[in-house]
């Protein structure tokens, strides 16, 4: 009798942590599914406010500086591609008359609430988060 319970500890400690393990790798899977091209979609802004970014789903984009009292109805716009090795580039038509000016970056972070990238060319380091 002390070994059939003994057993029975046994064998429901082992499918306890078989379930436990594998409901863990479920709930993993399903934080990764989105793409950067999925999350990046959407409107983010730097903690301050002052500097405005927002992607569209068809690869283009805008990006303004209310603290340089440029506002969304005057942004320049972008188009922007990110490829498999979180790069990232923006083609920016600057309403100053400059257009088609590459901006290469990396990705360096990356989810629902928070982006954060280095441009190459500028060195300038962005840290936005997302506008609800």
């Amino acid at each position: 009798m002390k070994k059939s319970i003994s057993l029975l500890l046994i064998v429901t400690f082992f499918v306890t942590l078989l379930t436990v393990s594998c409901k863990k790798n479920k709930e993993e899977e399903e934080t990764v599914t989105k793409t950067y091209k999925e999350l990046i979609v959407g409107r983010w802004k730097t903690a301050d406010g002052g500097h405005y970014e927002v992607y569209r789903a068809n690869g283009t984009g805008k990006m303004w500086d209310p603290a340089d009292d440029v506002q969304e109805d005057e942004a320049d716009t972008f188009t922007w591609e990110i490829d498999g090795n979180k790069k990232m580039t923006q083609i920016i038509d600057f309403h100053s008359g400059a257009s088609g000016i590459p901006q290469y970056c990396n990705i360096l972070k990356l989810n629902e609430t928070t982006f954060k990238y280095n441009n190459e060319g500028w060195r300038a380091e962005y840290n936005l988060i997302r506008v609800k």
